[in-house]
């Protein structure tokens, strides 16, 4: 603007106001362009079948069924805002995969959109000597690379990983209303300090580890305010009281439904002092794979060396102590070196497997950390763009840093857009991570699934038994491999790791009626027919029980045995048909009583009329049947 030329303040906070709001625009047509290829990508089997297709909580949205939602159950997770999400979309969509991924697509413009506006304050707020036109900058080219980061395609295009997008908005949502608010005054304050609150806990009704925040509130606080920080914290005691609260009652249940779910794991290499040693390497491996790496995969392998103290060890632990003790000592020079870093460790802690967990290390685990990384990209781009050398022209550096950025931006909008072909299907995602990963335990497990829908069971194998040969306790494989077994008419092996599935993981029931199917198929009825009792005396309301039983009884020849649990069927699920279609076989076919066949026939029709190719297999039954009376 020239000299002598000069608008009122309110004109240039307008022009700043509108500037503003440009950005999240162009973030919107960012994420939607490199995000757009993933529309027609199908559902995975890694957690979308059991999350959305089998998933009977999310076909209601009545009061009583969100009321489920928001009770834990045992043996599951407890991520009901990620469930209600889901139950939303099935309203509008049903079972098409592209509703649901428009859902993600549009959770994580929301979270971009809300990063952009965090940098820009927490700019503002860390680098107070700084003009606002860089606060801005840093918002524009942080918020930018955030939307771009092929890290976080897994968060974004996997189904089930929904909770990292939905907890994203909220958990930034938060820290801006926190930085909005925190030096107002009076009702204001108390305002946004409450939406911070409840802000934190819906991110962590999204995804559990959002439990950290009141530590990210904390570490920002001493960054800000260095010696005097306590003094902040206890003016605002309550505050930081209640949300601390929040987060041990959500750490609680958290750990208790990890343990009822079997989500803590053995300790990898053995011991509590082995598995602490892992923890540094999955740190710098996550350090690694924000900022270095180039290949994403769904699945990694992360080296440790056996027996895991020796010199390797010791020197990750001694670069992992080095950059802590470099970001304290950057806390008197600069503040965002100290803030960024601990931001990017505090939110890694619940992934870092000092709790073991059966993953080490995984894209969407540095989906929130990744933007401390983004605050300094774009405090980086900010620096060169005002440099100045009198031996350059004044322009010279600002197209320098704009034509870098854009170069950056390029590559991981490229990186992003082929990443999400790889999640196009089971096939395509599992096939790549055996491929770059082949000692991965979870991709050969998921790519021996794969065969096994394929029903390509020699190949199923071969993974199968390279996934158990990696992870001898991995009792998911096993049961399948006695699956496929059977299926190749192998039954001693299908019996041998069914037994051992059991023994692994003694609760599930899952196992146990795929060791009924396998007897039935052997023709050892009675042993079939112990497990199914056995497995009703303890769910008593579940319907497939009593099908299978009935089903077991039918191929005995116990017709009237039969009948009776196929009817507990219907009554304690009404509406599928199969129990319906099976009495109306078995009284046509065996009781010859051709009236009750066409009322079961009929009823199944009234109670499923959405099952379209079996309810127009049964209407020809029932058309057949009349033109032979």
């Amino acid at each position: 603007m020239s000299k002598h030329l000069q608008f009122p303040n309110s004109i240039q906070r307008g022009f700043a106001e509108r500037r503003g709001w440009v950005i999240p625009l162009i973030v919107v047509l960012l994420v939607f362009v490199i995000y757009f290829n993933s529309l027609k990508n199908d559902f995975v089997n890694w957690d979308d079948p059991g999350l959305i297709l089998r998933n009977k909580r999310i076909q209601s949205l009545n009061w009583k069924n969100i009321q489920e939602i928001f009770t834990p159950k045992k043996s599951s997770t407890f991520q009901p805002i990620r469930v209600l999400s889901y139950a939303t979309d099935y309203s509008l969509w049903k079972f098409n995969p592209m509703g649901y991924r428009i859902t993600n697509i549009l959770f994580y413009i929301l979270t971009c959109m809300t990063v952009f506006f965090t940098l820009r304050l927490l700019s503002d707020s860390l680098r107070e000597e700084k003009q606002p036109d860089s606060h801005f900058r840093v918002g524009v080219f942080g918020a930018l690379l955030f939307a771009a980061h092929p890290v976080h395609v897994e968060a974004v295009t996997w189904l089930a990983a929904r909770k990292e997008v939905l907890q994203g908005f909220f958990f930034f949502l938060a820290f801006y209303l926190y930085l909005k608010g925190k030096e107002g005054e009076g009702r204001k304050k108390i305002i946004f300090l409450g939406m911070v609150l409840l802000c934190v806990i819906l991110a962590t009704l999204s995804k559990p580890s959002a439990v950290v925040f009141p530590a990210v509130l904390l570490i920002y606080e001493m960054a800000l305010r260095q010696n005097r920080w306590i003094n902040f914290v206890k003016r605002h005691w309550l505050f930081f009281a209640l949300s601390i609260i929040i987060s041990l009652i959500f750490t609680f249940i958290l750990i208790k439904v990890m343990l009822d779910a079997g989500g803590i794991k053995a300790y990898h290499g053995g011991t509590f002092f082995n598995n602490l040693l892992v923890s540094f390497y999955v740190f710098l491996y996550n350090i690694k794979l924000l900022v270095f790496t180039i290949n994403y995969s769904a699945a990694y392998t992360i080296r440790v060396p056996y027996p895991v103290l020796c010199l390797q060890t010791v020197l990750i632990i001694g670069i992992t102590f080095l950059l802590f003790g470099l970001s304290l000592w950057f806390l008197k020079k600069t503040k965002v070196i100290f803030f960024s870093f601990l931001f990017f460790f505090i939110t890694l802690l619940p992934y870092l497997n000092i709790i073991p967990i059966s993953t080490l290390l995984a894209d969407r685990y540095v989906f929130i950390a990744s933007f401390s990384y983004c605050f300094l990209l774009g405090i980086g781009f900010d620096k060169f763009y005002t440099f100045i050398n009198k031996r350059f022209s004044e322009g010279f550096f600002k197209l320098l840093s704009i034509t870098l950025f854009l170069f950056l931006l390029g590559g991981y909008s490229f990186m992003t857009i082929q990443q999400n072909k790889i999640w196009e299907n089971s096939y395509t995602l599992w096939s790549d991570a055996v491929e770059k990963y082949p000692e991965s335990n979870t991709a050969n497990a998921l790519m021996g699934v794969v065969y096994m829908d394929l029903a390509m069971d020699e190949k199923a194998v071969e993974y199968l038994e390279k996934a158990v040969q990696i992870l001898p306790i991995d009792y998911e494989s096993r049961n399948n491999l006695g699956i496929v077994y059977g299926r190749l008419d192998k039954p001693e092996g299908a019996l041998k790791e069914l037994l051992t599935a059991i023994s692994l993981k003694p609760e599930s029931d899952t196992i146990k009626i795929n060791l009924a199917v396998f007897y039935q198929r052997q023709k050892e009825y009675k042993k079939s027919e112990e497990i199914l009792k056995y497995l009703i005396s303890k769910n008593p309301r579940e319907a497939q029980l009593y099908y299978r039983l009935g089903m077991l009884y039918k191929e005995m020849g116990h017709y009237e045995a039969a009948i009776s649990e196929l009817i507990k069927a219907t009554e304690l699920a009404p509406d599928i048909i199969n129990p319906y279609e099976e009495l109306g076989n078995i009284y046509i076919s065996r009781m010859r009583d051709i009236e009750k066949g066409e009322y079961y026939y009929r009823k199944g029709i009234e109670a499923a009329p959405k099952a379209k190719l079996k309810v127009d297999d049964l209407r020809w039954v029932i058309q057949d049947l009349e033109c032979h009376e």
